[in-house]
């Protein structure tokens, strides 16, 4: 049996050193490998997770800028939507357990998937709406165009039964006479003469016309335009016409028409006696109902 030397035990203990410390370096390496591996995996999770949430956030910001005009009336998903997504990012940024990263990006996932089905769901009833808005407008334009269409008739209906209902002077005789002092009347057209003007016509038959006591004015035009009339200043000796214009008259006489034809003779006299009338041509016009019935004229010599 050799016996051990020193020097033996101390090559001995140098390799079990040695041995150790190649055991420590290669556990070191390990577990630096180990972490390094984990640091990896990490990162392309946190970026496989980063990922998923910016393409959710991208589908939901599409379907939010394409119905901006709806997306007013979901502000309270988007303030859940945007919370949940600050939430998230911060989870990533501190590298927390993929699983619970996962788990909210799921929550997510649901809530915009509502959110694009409400907005889908609100699109729809829109287009509804607008839908029955177009038939509706479409229907009162054509109740509109039918009650145009209605009045249009009525109107013109009614103007003509005004037409057909006026009354209208027929016959109509002017005559020009020298009144003489017991009342006889002597027939010229010398205006040193002439003191009275008789005018004569018929009202003709008309069943639509409103029966009753009927005014009737004459007007008188004198060659210079002048309506004859006994005071031009008085508005007794004025009326109105159905347009509303407020004429003068020469004479006027009432008379109870019953829609039948009417003769009726009226006359106006000469204010003046001495002064001789005005020569040349006279116009006469006829109106009952504030319209103009019928007309004629007359001439006075020198």
């Amino acid at each position: 049996m050799a016996w051990e030397t020193s020097s033996d035990r101390t090559v001995k203990r140098l390799k079990n050193t040695i041995f150790f410390l190649i055991i420590v370096i290669l556990a070191l390496g390990g577990g630096m490998g180990y972490a390094l591996y984990q640091k990896q995996q990490s990162f392309k999770q946190g970026v496989q997770l980063k990922g998923e949430l910016d393409q959710l956030m991208d589908d939901y910001t599409s379907v939010k800028v394409e119905n901006q005009d709806l997306s007013a009336q979901l502000m309270d998903k988007d303030s859940i939507i945007m919370a949940n997504a600050k939430e998230i990012q911060k989870l990533i940024a501190s590298q927390a357990d993929y699983n619970k990263i996962k788990r909210k990006l799921e929550l997510l996932r649901n809530i915009t998937q509502d959110y694009v089905h409400r907005i889908d769901s609100l699109v729809v009833e829109n287009q509804t709406l607008t839908a029955e808005n177009v038939q509706i407008k479409e229907e009162i334009a054509v109740e509109r165009r039918k009650n145009t269409t209605l009045t249009q008739e009525k109107q013109a209906l009614t103007h003509k039964v005004e037409v057909a209902s006026m009354l209208k002077a027929y016959n109509l005789e002017v005559g020009t006479a020298r009144l003489r002092a017991d009342g006889r009347e002597v027939p010229t057209d010398k205006a040193v003469r002439l003191s009275r003007i008789t005018i004569s016509f018929t009202l003709g038959e008309n069943n639509l016309a409103e029966k009753g006591e009927k005014t009737l004015y004459a007007r008188i035009e004198r060659p210079d335009g002048i309506v004859i009339t006994k005071d031009a200043t008085d508005n007794a000796y004025t009326f109105t016409t159905d347009s509303g214009q407020t004429i003068l008259y020469s004479i006027k006489e009432t008379v109870n028409y019953q829609g039948e034809a009417l003769p009726v003779h009226i006359f106006w006299d000469k204010l003046d006696k001495k002064q001789p009338a005005m020569d040349g041509k006279y116009d006469v016009k006829l109106y009952a109902d504030g319209k103009e019935i019928g007309r004629g004229s007359f001439i006075v010599r020198p």
